[in-house]
Protein backbone atom coordinates (compact mmCIF):
# COMPACT_ATOMS: atom_id res chain seq x y z
CA UNK A 1 0.00 0.00 0.00
CA UNK A 2 0.86 3.29 -0.98
CA UNK A 3 2.26 6.19 2.24
CA UNK A 4 -0.60 8.28 1.93
CA UNK A 5 0.17 10.24 5.21
CA UNK A 6 -0.85 7.51 7.90
CA UNK A 7 -0.31 9.96 10.81
CA UNK A 8 -3.46 11.67 9.86
CA UNK A 9 -6.53 10.92 11.59
CA UNK A 10 -9.03 13.12 10.31
CA UNK A 11 -9.59 16.10 7.90
CA UNK A 12 -12.08 17.94 6.42
CA UNK A 13 -11.09 19.71 2.76
CA UNK A 14 -13.37 22.31 1.18
CA UNK A 15 -12.40 23.29 -2.27
CA UNK A 16 -14.11 25.80 -4.28
CA UNK A 17 -14.15 25.34 -8.41
CA UNK A 18 -10.83 26.70 -9.41
CA UNK A 19 -10.47 29.44 -12.23
CA UNK A 20 -10.94 28.21 -15.33
CA UNK A 21 -13.30 26.73 -17.94
CA UNK A 22 -15.09 23.39 -17.35
CA UNK A 23 -12.90 21.05 -20.03
CA UNK A 24 -14.86 19.17 -22.61
CA UNK A 25 -14.78 15.89 -23.41
CA UNK A 26 -15.74 14.45 -26.70
CA UNK A 27 -15.82 10.75 -28.29
CA UNK A 28 -12.52 9.28 -29.03
CA UNK A 29 -13.73 5.52 -30.03
CA UNK A 30 -16.59 3.16 -29.92
CA UNK A 31 -15.77 -0.16 -28.79
CA UNK A 32 -18.63 -2.53 -29.70
CA UNK A 33 -18.88 -5.26 -26.69
CA UNK A 34 -19.79 -9.07 -26.55
CA UNK A 35 -22.57 -8.16 -24.43
CA UNK A 36 -25.53 -8.76 -25.69
CA UNK A 37 -29.69 -8.56 -24.23
CA UNK A 38 -33.08 -8.65 -24.95
CA UNK A 39 -34.73 -6.06 -22.68
CA UNK A 40 -32.46 -4.55 -19.70
CA UNK A 41 -31.10 -0.97 -18.18
CA UNK A 42 -27.70 -0.52 -16.63
CA UNK A 43 -27.42 -1.11 -12.66
CA UNK A 44 -25.78 1.32 -10.95
CA UNK A 45 -23.17 1.99 -9.58
CA UNK A 46 -20.94 -0.32 -11.83
CA UNK A 47 -16.98 -1.17 -10.92
CA UNK A 48 -13.85 -1.45 -12.43
CA UNK A 49 -10.19 -2.47 -11.86
CA UNK A 50 -7.13 -2.02 -11.59
CA UNK A 51 -6.65 -3.67 -15.01
CA UNK A 52 -9.12 -1.45 -16.74
CA UNK A 53 -11.39 -4.35 -16.77
CA UNK A 54 -15.91 -3.38 -16.14
CA UNK A 55 -17.91 -4.84 -14.05
CA UNK A 56 -21.55 -4.84 -14.31
CA UNK A 57 -24.86 -5.92 -13.84
CA UNK A 58 -28.14 -5.23 -16.41
CA UNK A 59 -31.68 -5.12 -14.73
CA UNK A 60 -33.58 -7.03 -16.84
CA UNK A 61 -37.33 -6.04 -16.47
CA UNK A 62 -38.47 -5.91 -13.43
CA UNK A 63 -36.60 -8.39 -11.40
CA UNK A 64 -33.26 -8.24 -9.70
CA UNK A 65 -32.19 -11.29 -10.25
CA UNK A 66 -28.80 -11.39 -12.75
CA UNK A 67 -25.34 -12.40 -13.08
CA UNK A 68 -22.27 -9.61 -13.05
CA UNK A 69 -20.10 -9.23 -16.11
CA UNK A 70 -16.64 -8.59 -16.56
CA UNK A 71 -15.95 -6.93 -20.00
CA UNK A 72 -12.38 -6.85 -21.02
CA UNK A 73 -10.99 -2.64 -22.07
CA UNK A 74 -11.11 -4.07 -26.10
CA UNK A 75 -15.30 -5.45 -25.06
CA UNK A 76 -15.09 -9.07 -24.39
CA UNK A 77 -16.80 -10.77 -21.54
CA UNK A 78 -14.54 -12.24 -19.67
CA UNK A 79 -16.47 -14.17 -17.07
CA UNK A 80 -19.76 -13.83 -14.95
CA UNK A 81 -20.28 -14.30 -11.63
CA UNK A 82 -24.15 -15.33 -10.62
CA UNK A 83 -25.94 -16.74 -7.44
CA UNK A 84 -29.88 -17.64 -7.15
CA UNK A 85 -29.61 -15.70 -4.32
CA UNK A 86 -27.89 -12.50 -4.80
CA UNK A 87 -30.09 -9.85 -5.31
CA UNK A 88 -29.75 -6.40 -6.14
CA UNK A 89 -26.52 -5.05 -7.09
CA UNK A 90 -24.45 -5.08 -4.13
CA UNK A 91 -21.07 -6.83 -4.94
CA UNK A 92 -17.47 -5.72 -4.64
CA UNK A 93 -14.14 -6.15 -6.90
CA UNK A 94 -12.04 -8.50 -5.16
CA UNK A 95 -7.84 -8.07 -5.83
CA UNK A 96 -7.64 -10.99 -7.69
CA UNK A 97 -10.35 -10.02 -10.59
CA UNK A 98 -13.37 -11.82 -8.78
CA UNK A 99 -16.00 -10.52 -7.07
CA UNK A 100 -17.80 -9.99 -3.57
CA UNK A 101 -21.56 -10.18 -3.87
CA UNK A 102 -23.87 -9.79 -1.27
CA UNK A 103 -26.61 -12.81 -0.92
CA UNK A 104 -29.97 -12.72 0.87
CA UNK A 105 -30.84 -15.15 2.83
CA UNK A 106 -34.67 -16.13 2.23
CA UNK A 107 -36.74 -17.82 5.14
CA UNK A 108 -39.54 -20.32 5.06
CA UNK A 109 -42.30 -17.65 4.39
CA UNK A 110 -40.55 -16.98 0.80
CA UNK A 111 -39.44 -13.73 1.99
CA UNK A 112 -35.81 -12.19 2.46
CA UNK A 113 -34.79 -13.07 6.08
CA UNK A 114 -33.04 -9.34 7.20
CA UNK A 115 -31.12 -7.82 10.10
CA UNK A 116 -29.44 -10.91 11.45
CA UNK A 117 -26.58 -13.00 9.52
CA UNK A 118 -24.98 -10.99 6.50
CA UNK A 119 -23.58 -14.09 4.14
CA UNK A 120 -21.02 -12.77 0.73
CA UNK A 121 -20.73 -14.98 -1.72
CA UNK A 122 -16.83 -15.01 -2.91
CA UNK A 123 -16.25 -15.63 -6.74
CA UNK A 124 -12.74 -16.12 -8.33
CA UNK A 125 -11.85 -14.58 -11.16
CA UNK A 126 -12.71 -17.19 -13.45
CA UNK A 127 -16.81 -16.36 -12.27
CA UNK A 128 -17.04 -19.78 -10.42
CA UNK A 129 -18.33 -19.60 -6.79
CA UNK A 130 -15.35 -20.03 -4.25
CA UNK A 131 -16.61 -19.67 -1.13
CA UNK A 132 -19.31 -17.92 1.40
CA UNK A 133 -18.30 -16.18 4.28
CA UNK A 134 -20.73 -15.17 7.35
CA UNK A 135 -20.48 -12.10 8.97
CA UNK A 136 -20.60 -11.21 12.36
CA UNK A 137 -23.48 -9.13 13.21
CA UNK A 138 -22.27 -6.09 14.25
CA UNK A 139 -23.69 -4.65 17.72
CA UNK A 140 -26.04 -2.12 16.28
CA UNK A 141 -27.63 -4.42 13.28
CA UNK A 142 -27.08 -2.67 9.85
CA UNK A 143 -28.84 -3.24 6.59
CA UNK A 144 -25.84 -2.94 3.75
CA UNK A 145 -26.30 -1.39 1.35
CA UNK A 146 -22.56 -0.83 -0.30
CA UNK A 147 -19.84 -3.38 -0.11
CA UNK A 148 -15.78 -2.94 -0.86
CA UNK A 149 -13.12 -5.47 -0.45
CA UNK A 150 -9.74 -4.82 1.36
CA UNK A 151 -6.66 -5.88 -0.74
CA UNK A 152 -6.43 -7.80 2.61
CA UNK A 153 -9.54 -9.27 1.75
CA UNK A 154 -11.16 -7.99 4.43
CA UNK A 155 -14.67 -6.18 3.52
CA UNK A 156 -16.16 -2.70 4.02
CA UNK A 157 -20.20 -2.30 4.74
CA UNK A 158 -22.21 0.36 4.75
CA UNK A 159 -25.86 1.06 4.57
CA UNK A 160 -28.11 2.21 7.75
CA UNK A 161 -29.01 0.89 11.12
CA UNK A 162 -32.34 -1.23 10.97
CA UNK A 163 -33.55 0.61 14.21
CA UNK A 164 -33.50 4.02 12.51
CA UNK A 165 -33.68 4.27 8.59
CA UNK A 166 -31.97 7.47 8.45
CA UNK A 167 -28.90 6.92 10.68
CA UNK A 168 -25.96 5.80 8.52
CA UNK A 169 -23.78 3.22 9.37
CA UNK A 170 -20.44 1.25 8.51
CA UNK A 171 -18.23 -2.19 9.77
CA UNK A 172 -15.13 -3.49 8.87
CA UNK A 173 -14.36 -7.25 8.44
CA UNK A 174 -11.43 -9.40 8.19
CA UNK A 175 -11.65 -12.05 5.30
CA UNK A 176 -13.04 -14.57 7.65
CA UNK A 177 -16.15 -12.19 8.78
CA UNK A 178 -15.00 -11.50 11.99
CA UNK A 179 -16.03 -7.82 12.95
CA UNK A 180 -13.06 -5.69 13.32
CA UNK A 181 -14.97 -1.99 13.70
CA UNK A 182 -18.25 -0.67 13.23
CA UNK A 183 -18.37 3.36 12.07
CA UNK A 184 -20.88 5.61 13.09
CA UNK A 185 -20.64 8.25 10.46
CA UNK A 186 -23.74 10.22 11.90
CA UNK A 187 -21.69 12.73 14.33
CA UNK A 188 -19.53 13.40 11.30
CA UNK A 189 -21.72 14.64 8.75
CA UNK A 190 -22.53 18.52 9.69
CA UNK A 191 -24.67 19.87 7.16
CA UNK A 192 -22.95 20.67 4.08
CA UNK A 193 -23.60 23.95 2.09
CA UNK A 194 -22.40 25.84 -1.29
CA UNK A 195 -19.20 27.84 0.37
CA UNK A 196 -18.39 29.59 -2.86
CA UNK A 197 -21.18 32.07 -3.35
CA UNK A 198 -22.94 30.47 -5.92
CA UNK A 199 -26.16 30.32 -6.32
CA UNK A 200 -25.92 26.80 -5.20
CA UNK A 201 -29.04 25.68 -2.57
CA UNK A 202 -27.45 24.02 0.49
CA UNK A 203 -28.69 20.40 0.67
CA UNK A 204 -28.77 19.63 4.26
CA UNK A 205 -30.11 16.29 4.56
CA UNK A 206 -28.50 12.88 3.38
CA UNK A 207 -29.68 11.15 0.46
CA UNK A 208 -30.48 7.79 0.60
CA UNK A 209 -28.48 5.24 1.85
CA UNK A 210 -28.72 3.23 -1.33
CA UNK A 211 -27.29 6.17 -3.54
CA UNK A 212 -23.82 6.55 -1.72
CA UNK A 213 -20.73 4.28 -2.84
CA UNK A 214 -17.81 2.20 -1.93
CA UNK A 215 -15.21 1.54 -3.52
CA UNK A 216 -11.34 0.61 -3.22
CA UNK A 217 -8.90 2.15 -4.56
CA UNK A 218 -5.32 1.39 -6.51
CA UNK A 219 -4.16 2.52 -2.83
CA UNK A 220 -5.80 0.20 -0.73
CA UNK A 221 -8.39 1.92 0.89
CA UNK A 222 -12.36 2.11 0.78
CA UNK A 223 -13.29 5.54 -0.27
CA UNK A 224 -17.18 6.02 1.02
CA UNK A 225 -19.00 8.54 -0.50
CA UNK A 226 -22.37 9.79 0.93
CA UNK A 227 -25.15 11.19 -1.06
CA UNK A 228 -24.97 14.34 -0.19
CA UNK A 229 -24.26 17.92 -1.55
CA UNK A 230 -21.75 18.69 -1.66
CA UNK A 231 -20.68 14.58 -0.87
CA UNK A 232 -18.69 13.97 2.14
CA UNK A 233 -15.51 10.93 1.02
CA UNK A 234 -14.34 8.71 4.13
CA UNK A 235 -11.21 7.13 3.21
CA UNK A 236 -10.52 3.71 5.26
CA UNK A 237 -7.63 1.67 6.67
CA UNK A 238 -8.28 -2.40 6.60
CA UNK A 239 -8.31 -1.69 10.32
CA UNK A 240 -11.47 0.57 9.91
CA UNK A 241 -9.91 3.57 10.76
CA UNK A 242 -11.03 6.97 8.75
CA UNK A 243 -7.71 8.01 7.49
CA UNK A 244 -8.71 11.11 6.18
CA UNK A 245 -12.29 12.83 5.34
CA UNK A 246 -12.63 14.94 1.92
CA UNK A 247 -15.89 16.93 1.05
CA UNK A 248 -15.32 17.73 -2.98
CA UNK A 249 -17.75 20.39 -4.12
CA UNK A 250 -18.93 20.14 -8.03
CA UNK A 251 -17.74 22.68 -10.41
CA UNK A 252 -21.18 23.71 -10.86
CA UNK A 253 -24.66 23.12 -10.84
CA UNK A 254 -26.41 21.15 -7.33
CA UNK A 255 -23.40 19.59 -6.47
CA UNK A 256 -26.01 16.59 -5.84
CA UNK A 257 -23.52 13.52 -6.64
CA UNK A 258 -23.67 10.88 -9.26
CA UNK A 259 -23.00 6.92 -9.01
CA UNK A 260 -19.52 7.54 -10.71
CA UNK A 261 -15.86 7.50 -8.49
CA UNK A 262 -13.02 6.29 -9.12
CA UNK A 263 -9.77 6.20 -7.22
CA UNK A 264 -6.43 6.00 -9.72
CA UNK A 265 -2.67 6.43 -9.32
CA UNK A 266 -3.38 9.68 -6.14
CA UNK A 267 -6.53 11.25 -8.62
CA UNK A 268 -10.47 10.85 -7.00
CA UNK A 269 -12.56 11.53 -9.67
CA UNK A 270 -16.31 12.13 -8.20
CA UNK A 271 -19.40 12.29 -10.65
CA UNK A 272 -21.78 15.02 -10.49
CA UNK A 273 -25.80 15.88 -11.89
CA UNK A 274 -25.52 18.84 -14.27
CA UNK A 275 -28.83 19.92 -13.12
CA UNK A 276 -31.62 18.48 -10.44
CA UNK A 277 -34.84 19.60 -9.70
CA UNK A 278 -35.53 17.08 -6.89
CA UNK A 279 -32.60 15.23 -5.78
CA UNK A 280 -33.35 14.48 -2.46
CA UNK A 281 -35.89 12.03 -3.96
CA UNK A 282 -35.36 10.73 -7.47
CA UNK A 283 -32.01 10.06 -9.52
CA UNK A 284 -35.19 10.50 -12.57
CA UNK A 285 -35.30 14.34 -12.09
CA UNK A 286 -31.26 14.66 -12.42
CA UNK A 287 -29.85 15.35 -16.02
CA UNK A 288 -26.36 15.85 -17.77
CA UNK A 289 -23.32 14.82 -15.20
CA UNK A 290 -19.76 16.50 -14.63
CA UNK A 291 -16.77 15.19 -13.85
CA UNK A 292 -14.54 16.37 -10.81
CA UNK A 293 -10.79 15.39 -10.34
CA UNK A 294 -9.15 15.86 -7.18
CA UNK A 295 -5.91 14.80 -5.26
CA UNK A 296 -6.88 12.06 -3.39
CA UNK A 297 -4.69 12.81 -0.62
CA UNK A 298 -5.18 16.64 -0.28
CA UNK A 299 -8.55 16.81 -1.79
CA UNK A 300 -6.94 19.58 -3.94
CA UNK A 301 -8.72 20.06 -7.47
CA UNK A 302 -7.01 19.07 -10.43
CA UNK A 303 -9.51 19.37 -13.38
CA UNK A 304 -13.39 19.46 -14.26
CA UNK A 305 -14.45 17.87 -17.61
CA UNK A 306 -18.22 17.86 -19.01
CA UNK A 307 -18.48 14.82 -21.43
CA UNK A 308 -20.60 15.57 -24.47
CA UNK A 309 -24.00 13.77 -25.40
CA UNK A 310 -22.00 11.31 -26.95
CA UNK A 311 -20.05 10.16 -24.53
CA UNK A 312 -21.90 10.12 -21.61
CA UNK A 313 -23.31 7.27 -20.28
CA UNK A 314 -23.00 5.43 -16.81
CA UNK A 315 -19.17 5.14 -15.69
CA UNK A 316 -16.89 2.26 -16.67
CA UNK A 317 -13.28 3.40 -15.99
CA UNK A 318 -10.99 6.12 -15.87
CA UNK A 319 -7.81 6.43 -16.69
CA UNK A 320 -5.23 9.27 -16.20
CA UNK A 321 -2.07 10.87 -17.62
CA UNK A 322 -3.19 11.57 -20.82
CA UNK A 323 -7.17 11.50 -19.19
CA UNK A 324 -9.12 8.99 -20.64
CA UNK A 325 -13.17 8.35 -19.42
CA UNK A 326 -14.46 5.14 -20.32
CA UNK A 327 -18.99 5.23 -20.10
CA UNK A 328 -21.29 2.57 -21.04
CA UNK A 329 -23.62 2.66 -24.06
CA UNK A 330 -27.06 1.33 -25.15
CA UNK A 331 -26.61 0.11 -28.47
CA UNK A 332 -29.84 -2.11 -29.23
CA UNK A 333 -29.36 -4.75 -27.57
CA UNK A 334 -25.71 -4.86 -27.48
CA UNK A 335 -23.82 -2.87 -24.24
CA UNK A 336 -20.98 -0.56 -25.87
CA UNK A 337 -18.03 1.16 -24.68
CA UNK A 338 -17.34 4.73 -25.39
CA UNK A 339 -13.75 6.42 -24.85
CA UNK A 340 -13.58 10.05 -24.16
CA UNK A 341 -10.95 12.80 -23.67
CA UNK A 342 -10.53 16.41 -23.49
CA UNK A 343 -10.87 18.13 -26.90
Amino acid sequence: MKSLLPFIALSVAWYAPAAGQIKPLVQKGRITTTLTYDYASFALPTACDDQGRSYLKLWKGNTSRGPVFRVSDSGVIEAQFDSPEMLGNIFAVRPDGGIAALITLIGKDGRPYLGKTEVIDNFGPNGARESQVRLETPPIPIEPMQIAVFSSGGFFFAGQEYRDEKKPSAAVYDAEGHLLKQLDLEGSDEKHTAVDGSDDKAKGASGPSSRSIAITGDDGYVYFMRAMSPPPIYVISSAGEIVRKLVVKGPTGTNWPAFGLRVVENRLLVEFYRHCQNPGEIVDSCTGTLYTIVDATTGERIADFEPDPRASGPMACYVPDPDRFYTFSDEGHRVGLIEAAPK
